[in-house]
């Protein structure tokens, strides 16, 4: 299945990024105000920093001295860098004149103060094209700047203010004509440290298709245990600023891997090797990855990160033979109703069952990320594409799979002829209960629209929509059960056209009361199906000499053709002799 189609089956009933009417007209007006600022260009900041939302305190959950500083407003301008960020609320002000208190409540006041400094800024640097506007957009950023660990973060943060005005989707869903920015050459001998090319130097040691830009050793330590688990992280901050985060010896904070919403760009920060300092209690034995997200986290978790993220996983599971891509988390809600991805729930301390799963479900944790948003059961199946698939073909065949084992995922595919459609019949079904799953899907893969899933109640009869059903079963590392016996028929869906003996067509008007009279005349019809002209039956009566027909399901006013006469008061039916 490619991924075009898995992006679309999946994004389908994800909420779309796109700016509430307010906010658009925070920036119209500063276009207004201040009209030298290139269209768009705020918005690229804005997304950059927050995803175009207006941040409060209520859009964080976490709080201490590991954690990021806060990022405020549509412009996400930081009040309080904690002693390592620049404290851009305090710049923006002093450079705009608005205070602080009206920049922090009104997104409109928020995008006009960044405006007005960005304006001031850029007179006082005559700045007046693309590459002087990006060290205007320095200058007012919170990351900090003098020293060679500063360079990448803030290099990175620019180069995605530039990728989003390249961007055609982006032009077309703010409202900005595109832009063609040469990005090797405005970035020059930068460009190589963000793109990390085939052979540059900034490759990550561990995997390859990530950036390389370590942490300072006041960060990390080295490891004394075997690696055995995945921690899966949101940052609560932007991609740029967790990497320069990680960089700040007071944070004692620090992951293996970073990864950018918007494309999945990686970033490794610390050797594999070594132990991050990212999950309490569960550093010692786990690889920590980060993900970009924060503000409405749900915008942040695109196909792009999810595909990168899987692959890195993939790759750690191929390393680090004690885990296996089998044993990621995949419940969300069990059918008691109890989330377990909502607030803390530990599944296990070092050698648990579930060696792949989020920040809030290690043991000793205060964080609860990735939290309800991430999709656990589709980060499963991309982490464990390429299982092997068992097609069963025909017109009915016997799907049984009793007193299973431990670890299992088994897929199923069944394919009936052209034309019917599959349904399946459970006899017996028994699985452990909240841990060993099965998913039916509507289609020929597990990325299909799902028809269900079930574990303690069975699934009694399923049909599809078509002549392909696929069957998903999963099993943990502990306990098993019985199992299933079922059986699947393939039904034929072929209209079948009755023997017709003879037939009459007519007019029929439409009475006031909502019945008309159809009489057999000389050929004395008694068994008699009535269809609309385009063969849809309206009824089925047997009678004698004559019958009331209920023709309130006839929609008045529908102009059809009799042999070349318009009819415009009745309705065109045939009388069918069965």
């Amino acid at each position: 299945m490619n991924r075009f189609i898995k992006t679309l089956l999946f994004f389908l009933a994800m909420p779309l990024v796109a700016l509430s009417q307010n906010h658009r007209l925070a920036f119209e007006a500063s276009y207004e105000a201040i009209p030298d600022i290139p269209k768009g260009l705020l918005e690229a900041i804005s997304f950059t920093n927050t995803h175009c939302n207006h941040l409060t305190d209520a859009n964080y959950f976490h709080d201490g001295p590991d954690v990021m500083p806060r990022a405020y407003g549509l412009m996400g301008l930081v009040k309080d860098g904690k002693g390592y960020f620049r404290e851009n609320l305090h710049l923006v002000s002093d450079l705009s004149g608005i205070s602080e208190t009206e920049i922090l409540q009104s997104p409109e006041k928020n995008v006009l103060a960044y405006a007005k400094a960005f304006e001031r800024l850029a007179e006082e640097s005559k700045a007046n094209q693309i590459k002087s506007y990006l060290s205007v957009i320095q200058r007012l950023s919170e990351l900090p700047i003098g020293e060679e660990k500063d360079v990448y973060p803030m290099q990175s943060m620019l180069y995605s203010v530039c990728l989003f005005l390249n961007d055609e989707k982006k032009a077309e869903q703010f409202g900005f004509q595109k832009y063609d920015i040469d990005l090797k050459a405005v970035f020059a001998e930068h460009y190589d440290m963000l793109t990390a090319p085939e052979l540059g130097i900034f490759r990550s040691p561990d995997y390859p298709p990530a950036i390389w830009d370590p942490a300072p050793e006041c960060n990390w330590e080295p490891r004394t245990k075997e690696v055995s688990a995945v921690v899966i992280h949101y940052t609560e901050g932007s991609y740029a600023g967790c990497i320069s985060w990680f960089k700040n010896c007071d944070a004692e904070v620090s992951a293996h891997y970073v990864i950018r919403s918007v494309d999945g760009q990686i970033t490794q920060m610390v050797r594999e090797k070594d132990k991050a300092w990212h999950a309490g209690t569960a550093n010692g034995y786990t690889i920590g990855i980060e993900h970009e997200a924060y503000g409405n986290v749900w915008e942040f978790f695109t196909e792009e990160m999810y595909q990168s993220s899987a692959a890195l996983v993939r790759s750690i599971c191929s390393r680090y033979r004690p885990i296996n891509g089998q044993r990621t988390h995949d419940r969300d809600t069990l059918d008691n109703g109890f989330c377990l991805n909502n607030g803390l729930y530990n599944l296990g301390g070092e050698g648990a069952c579930v060696q792949i799963r989020g920040h809030q479900h290690y043991p000793d944790q205060t964080h609860t990320d990735p939290g309800p948003y991430w999709d656990w059961n589709y980060y499963y199946k991309l982490i464990n594409e390429g299982s092997l698939v068992t097609v069963l073909e025909g017109d009915s065949g016997s799907l049984d799979h009793q007193n299973y084992g431990n670890d299992e995922r088994r897929i199923w595919v069944i394919r009936g002829p052209e034309g019917s459609i599959i349904q399946l019949d459970f006899s017996s079904f028994s699985l452990e209960n909240d841990f060993d799953f099965l998913w039916v899907y509507d289609g020929d893969n597990e990325f299909a629209p799902k028809i269900g899933r079930w574990n303690t109640q069975s699934p009694g009869s399923v049909q599809s929509s078509s002549n392909v059903m696929c069957i998903e079963f999963r099993s943990d590392c502990l306990t098993t059960d019985s199992g299933w016996e079922a059986s699947w028929t393939a039904i034929d869906t072929t209209p079948v056209a009755p023997e017709i003996e003879e037939s009459m067509t007519g007019v029929f008007p439409n009475p006031t009361d909502g019945k008309f009279t159809i009489k057999s005349g000389s050929e004395g019809f008694t068994d008699v199906t009535i269809s609309d002209m385009y063969g849809n039956v309206m009824a089925s009566e047997r009678f004698v000499s004559s019958i009331e027909i209920d023709a309130s399901s006839w929609a008045a006013g529908i102009y059809v053709i009799n042999y070349g006469t318009p009819i415009t008061l009745g309705k065109v039916a045939k009388l069918v002799k069965m």
